[in-house]
């Protein structure tokens, strides 16, 4: 199922019976409105619809098709493209879908039944402008001249453009077929700063934060730094997150009973930006470690013991006790 140029194209193949349905609509459909589509088959009859346009073809060849592969919706992934080159499938879908329904069963859910998505935003339908996003033939001229190559400049980030070439001389001019391209995604606007931070124990933390506003293109993953927040500039600890639907995240490496400023960093293809403010926790005590053995000085009828305190307290040590043969025989916060 194609929409091309103005035509919802229908190709069906089931055995050696190929069929083919063209349902002109021309720019019909380009008035910023939700535009409903069906297809049908019933015996030998296949028809398409939009909205109170239909066409149909009745092919007595036709055998019964049964769907037992994956359905591929707004485009096809290489590998099988590859299989159908003989239906010349264009560049994937763009646009919205909504209310995907199936014969046999209710209204699909894209976003919790896909297995997997590329370049989809599954959140919602950004907000149309059928000016924009729908063209007739109020196509600007670009270039002029006897150059095979022009750069077009202030464009808008992660848009759809639609080219074509016209190829004039003394004897007439002809047109290219119009060539879909995409601009790249933008680097991240204005991403929030963390929205909370728990503390596990003393070496981890959990962070959550939200999805950034705003943001045009699609985000390929989150960074999560730890600053100390009486530190250098340069993170004690970060966690890269690839799973970019995930909005929580955890944080170890950090160290018990430290003040820490934590930032979130969301990433594109065009770059990654952080945030501009962070938040602050301060990690829990956790049990000391490399406490050091006692030394002595010794006189004839006594020891005076000390030790130093241990090399990595991981908090505020409040009491000593001090151990001969197995028996405590001092403890207080003395050295």
């Amino acid at each position: 199922i194609e929409l091309k140029s103005g035509i919802l194209n229908i190709f069906l193949k089931t055995g050696i019976a190929f069929t083919q349905v063209d349902l002109w609509l021309g720019l019909s459909y380009c008035d910023g409105k939700w535009n409903e589509v069906t297809v049908n088959k019933e015996g030998s009859m296949i028809s398409a619809s939009m909205n109170e346009l239909r066409e149909q073809v009745i092919e007595p060849h036709v055998q019964q098709l049964k769907v037992n592969s994956p359905v591929y919706i707004g485009g096809i992934p290489p590998e099988i493209q590859n299989f159908y080159k003989e239906l010349g499938l264009e560049q994937g879908f763009g646009g919205c879908m909504k209310d995907v329904k199936f014969t046999r069963g209710a209204v699909v859910n894209l976003a919790s039944v896909s297995s997997s998505a590329v370049r989809v935003n599954l959140d919602g339908c950004l907000s149309t402008d059928s000016a924009v996003n729908c063209r007739g033939n109020d196509s600007i001229l670009v270039y002029r001249g006897k150059e095979q190559s022009v750069y077009e400049h202030g464009l808008q980030p992660f848009t759809e453009y639609l080219y074509r070439v016209v190829a004039s001389h003394e004897g007439g001019s002809v047109s290219s077929v119009w060539t879909h391209v995409r601009t790249r995604e933008s680097v991240p606007q204005n991403v929030p700063t963390p929205s909370r931070v728990h503390s596990i124990n003393g070496y981890s933390i959990e962070v959550t934060w939200d999805k950034p506003a705003g943001v045009i293109g699609v985000i390929e993953k989150y960074i999560l730094k730890a600053y100390e927040a009486d530190g250098p500039n340069v993170p004690i600890t970060s966690a890269e997150l690839a799973d970019a639907s995930m909005l929580t995240g955890m944080l170890t490496g950090l160290h018990p009973f430290t003040n820490y400023a934590v930032t979130l960093t969301a990433c594109t293809l065009a770059g990654c930006t952080e945030s501009l403010h962070a938040l602050n926790i301060s990690t829990p005590q956790e049990a000391p470690e490399d406490v050091q053995s006692p030394t002595a000085i010794s006189f004839p009828t006594f020891l005076l013991m000390s030790w130093s305190p241990p090399k990595t307290p991981n908090g505020i040590i409040t009491q000593y006790t001090l151990y001969m043969n197995g028996i405590p025989i001092y403890s207080g916060n003395g050295t």
